[in-house]
């Protein structure tokens, strides 16, 4: 039995230093005793198509654990993060968790990242009845009449990118081409998208959807050109977010406005795309700017733990540790239906904002805001309140 440590990548020394030992567990009836440690358990794409972005919600969730630590633990316990690497595989996710709930008894669980593991998961959660915040999870459809333990983490898919067309649309723009991973959470993005368009009375000219791994998106790329849409939009993840944005450039295509979910908002993107990546919109459901509990403190230490600004996929990792932390605190208790009810009762801050469910367990309280990389800087764009600028365009492509 081991915890998944290898190939850390950016986590490196950090993690392992946050998590202080936590590489063996006690027996499962000593990890139980007063004064033992408080083990939470997950999995995390540590390696596979998710491991870009997924990277950052562990980090999040490790310094949730650290900043825990370092205010006491919980119940008078230090706490411990247990986690495997799940490979972005939901059928190795199901086999991980299986082993955390039966195996590895931990007393608390954090969902994987992405929907699409999620889904896979989420029965065997409500099999065993285990409260389960899900930081990754977007989908809305998982949060529904049958569901009870699986608590949603962050805004809904449908929401990523919601401001784009609306803002294209005014400024005159009429032709959009929308294209999406097959995976849960991007194809719930693209029909949200394509129905809005819609609603707008905007004209869908090209719709396509691929699967990962796709390296030359050339044939998509040139299709788009075809088309001569004023907007792209591209509900993706980091790796074919910047396979689209190269193949539109090789083509020669620069669309008005141009936007894409989840790998904007990662610094790798801008890295890896260079000039290419200025003026592409992407969204974000937290931000430095945010005045939320904790979150200068948040950004501080995290940065100087992992030497990177973190993104909302490590927020949404970090506010998962300070919601399981208020129930734990609330109820003076690791009793799983009592957790469960009072986070579906409660209203509980977090750096995200305010971290409120349905009785079904779906986010109300978190949503996703716009934001643009202008001069290879990621910059909010909403809410006006607290934009950092206003939208440039047109997308140069260069």
């Amino acid at each position: 039995m081991r915890v998944s440590r290898s190939r850390l990548g950016a986590l490196g020394s950090a993690v392992l230093s946050i998590l202080a030992g936590g590489v063996v567990f006690a027996a499962a009836s000593a990890a139980h005793a007063a004064g033992a440690p408080i083990v939470v358990g997950a999995t995390v794409s540590e390696t596979g198509p998710l491991a870009a972005d997924a990277v950052f919600q562990l980090k999040g969730e490790a310094l949730g654990v650290a900043v825990a630590n370092a205010h006491g633990g919980w119940l008078g316990r230090k706490v411990l993060l247990k986690y495997y690497d799940d490979k972005s595989s939901p059928g190795t996710a199901v086999r991980l968790y299986q082993r955390l709930i039966t195996e590895d008894k931990v007393n608390l669980l954090l969902g994987p990242y992405s929907s699409l593991v999620t889904i896979g998961i989420a029965p065997l959660i409500n099999k065993y009845k285990m409260a389960t915040i899900e930081p990754g999870a977007s989908v809305p459809t998982i949060y529904v009449k049958g569901n009870k333990w699986n608590i949603q983490g962050i805004a809904s898919s449908t929401t990523y990118l919601k401001q784009l067309l609306p803002l294209a649309h005014k400024a005159g723009a009429n032709k959009v081409a929308l294209v999406g991973l097959e995976s849960a959470f991007t194809l719930a993005c693209l029909d949200a998208r394509v129905a809005q368009a819609k609603q707008l009375g905007m004209k869908v000219v090209y719709r396509t959807t691929y699967a990962l791994p796709m390296p030359d998106f050339s044939p998509i790329a040139l299709a788009i050109k075809n088309a001569h849409p004023d907007v792209v939009l591209g509900c993706t993840y980091y790796p074919d977010a910047v396979g689209i944005a190269r193949a539109l450039h090789q083509q020669g295509f620069a669309p008005k406005y141009f936007g894409e979910t989840v790998g904007p908002v990662e610094p790798a993107f801008i890295k890896a795309l260079g000039p290419l990546a200025n003026r592409i919109l992407s969204n974000t459901s937290w931000w430095h700017n945010y005045k939320t509990p904790g979150n200068k403190a948040f950004i501080a230490a995290f940065t100087k733990k992992f030497g990177i600004a973190p993104d909302y996929h490590a927020a949404v990792g970090y506010s998962g540790i300070e919601v399981l932390g208020a129930a734990v605190k609330a109820t003076h208790s690791l009793n799983q239906a009592k957790l469960r009810a009072y986070i579906l009762s409660h209203t509980v801050p977090t750096i995200q904002g305010p971290f409120k469910v349905s009785r079904y367990g779906l986010m109300l309280g978190a949503s996703q805001e716009m934001v643009q990389i202008q001069n290879g800087v990621l910059k909010l764009m909403t809410p006006p309140s607290l934009a950092e600028g206003k939208v440039l365009v047109p997308y140069t492509g260069s």
